[in-house]
């Protein structure tokens, strides 16, 4: 059976309407997710979630209530297709293509991130509460940002839960970066805390500016957002490691989501957004067209094994509509809505196409307790102008911005845990500059123009440093950092970006890496519009390890040395 998210919330909708009321506390409508620390404390709730996971584990793969179906749903690898396939033949001809392989890693837009991987959870708490038998159940989340809770969750560790070895742990994964597992290391500080992330103040990036949750024009995942930065990406490689010359599950995007550990990690991280929403000041900024908002992209699997299609605004609004409280920590875990229609879209809805999406136009919901109104398009945000039924003009669409590449070194650069590299890029060469250059001196590059194109002097032009060809053959036991200097001078603390070590694990859907093969050559653009308005040049690229875990007294701890190679760098304006 499939049903819209209009059937399958019901009468929901008066429910979540009680929480955006501002000035009213919500009242909680469902079962509460809680701490991992407080969760664990109860042996009760604790034998519940096991007993879940068990039962999905025990169903084959075609079963939608399944472990596997669940974990594929984001993604899954060919060496595990291939061994589910022995057990459970009917995957001969299930459709794999309609559901899984399906998380925004996939080349979806960044900005996609957040808010697919919420109406993912969604679901799959649905699914294991059914499965636990508890009607009560709600997912724990592993809140790393506090500081007592960076090592990794001690009901997660073990492979058995008996002293007597004989009652398997089905929280447990044997791939897992060991020390950490074992309880000898913990997330750093940075990462758990992730300040800059929690301190943006709008969800969509503006010129210059990253924003929490990404770009809508961003279609190949490229300019991702704080929030999927740090500490999701970090903390994903943190757990994985590399096991036996592997790399660990949930370092590997075809693999994560089979770890259990995956989903705690998740339910933080939309607690995050929930709380960051919450927080006075906030907004989506420089938004994405309505269309944009009810467009239908997703059809997840409810607990009863119906299909489920969900427009983006509707799974923004699902922890508000009836069945997540996230107890004392965030009253009210709700995010701004979306930016209500143009009246005259609204008006233009209401004339043609279906009752349904013209009622979800035509009735936006008020702001949350908190929240800053959200912000209109501007002239910072190209559109398309459509003329609406009552021949008004209105701004509907942000179009796709004109690219051209101002300054480019195809010139490899390598780094690792143990070494950052330096490379001058973007003007004349100095003395000073050119012994951090890492190229050999004799393929040193002559000097190179200045970023002085015509393009910049407009308003509205973004200039993006595009990192490409970046691969690898292990994830490194670091993260990497990426800064702008302007002349060998730090423009600011604070780096442009972060290497998506994670997203580049991605290297086709169900394809599984062999020992030994670079992953897939991948792309990285960040913001730099706000360094390079500021002087053209010269430029020195600044790439920086750092950690991921720690000991408990906060010393570095990076072991392997596998190196991470970036094949060309490039400047890129867009108008």
């Amino acid at each position: 059976m499939h049903q819209t998210r209009r059937q399958f919330v019901g009468t929901a909708a008066a429910i979540g309407a009680l929480t955006l009321i501002p000035g009213r506390a919500a009242t909680p409508s469902g079962p509460r997710r809680q701490s991992l620390a407080a969760f664990s404390a109860d042996p009760v709730r604790v034998a519940v979630l096991r007993r879940g996971v068990a039962a999905m584990k025990a169903l084959p793969a075609s079963n939608p209530g399944s472990w596997f179906f669940q974990a594929a749903t984001h993604a899954y690898s060919d060496a595990l297709l291939k061994a589910e396939l022995k057990r459970d033949p009917k995957l001969q001809a299930f459709d794999r293509d309609k559901y899984w392989n399906k998380c925004p890693h996939f080349g979806q837009c960044s900005a996609d991130f957040a808010i697919w991987h919420r109406a993912f959870l969604h679901f799959f708490e649905r699914t294991l509460r059914a499965a636990s038998g508890d009607p009560t159940f709600a997912l724990p989340y592993w809140d790393y940002g506090n500081a007592e809770q960076r090592v990794f969750p001690a009901v997660y560790a073990p492979e058995f839960v008996d002293n007597a070895k004989t009652i398997a742990n089905p929280l447990f994964h044997p791939n897992r970066e060991e020390s950490f597992a074992r309880g000898l290391l913990e997330i750093s500080g940075a990462i758990g805390e992730a300040p800059k992330t929690v301190g943006a103040a709008t969800f969509f990036h503006q010129p210059g500016v990253l924003g929490f949750g990404g770009d809508t024009l961003d279609s190949d995942h490229t300019q991702i957002g704080l929030l999927e930065q740090r500490p999701h990406n970090d903390i994903h490689l943190a757990v994985g490691g590399v096991i036996d010359s592997a790399n660990g599950a949930m370092a590997e995007i075809t693999t994560a989501a089979f770890d259990p550990v995956f989903w705690v990690h998740h339910a933080n991280i939309d607690r995050m957004w929930a709380q960051w929403a919450a927080t006075p000041g906030k907004s989506w900024g420089i938004a994405q067209s309505q269309d944009w908002f009810d467009e239908r992209p997703w059809t997840f699997v409810d607990a009863d094994g119906s299909d489920v299609t969900l427009s983006r605004r509707e799974a923004i609004e699902l922890p508000v509509a009836y069945d997540v409280d996230y107890g004392p920590q965030l009253p009210v875990p709700a995010s701004p809505p979306p930016p209500p229609p143009p009246k005259s879209v609204a008006a233009a809805a209401s004339g043609a196409g279906s009752a349904d999406s013209a009622a979800v136009q035509a009735a936006p919901a008020p702001p949350p307790v908190g929240a800053a109104p959200p912000v209109a398009l501007g002239a910072a945000a190209p559109s398309d102008e459509v003329v609406a039924a009552e021949g008004r003009r209105t701004h509907t669409a942000r179009r796709r911005p004109r690219e051209r590449e101002l300054l480019a070194d195809s010139h490899p650069i390598t780094v690792t845990p143990h070494s950052g590299a330096h490379r001058q890029i973007g003007g004349a060469r100095s003395a000073a500059a050119a012994h951090r250059d890492t190229r050999p001196a004799s393929e040193a590059a002559p000097a190179a123009p200045t970023l002085d194109a015509p393009e910049l002097s407009d308003a509205g032009a973004t200039v993006l440093l595009e990192l490409s060809g970046i691969s690898f053959t292990l994830v490194p036991s670091s993260g990497f950092a990426v800064y702008l200097d302007r002349a060998g001078k730090p423009t600011s603390a604070d780096p442009v970006g972060l290497i998506d070590i994670f997203g580049a694990t991605h290297h086709g859907a169900g394809l599984d890496p062999m020992p030994g093969m670079h992953m897939i050559k991948a792309a990285q653009r960040f913001d730099v519009t706000a360094i390079v308005r500021r002087s053209p040049g010269p430029f020195t690229l600044r790439v920086e390890p750092y950690d991921l875990l720690v000991t408990h007294d906060g010393r570095s701890v990076r072991g392997r040395a596998d190196a991470v190679t970036i094949e060309s760098v490039r400047f890129v304006v867009l108008s």
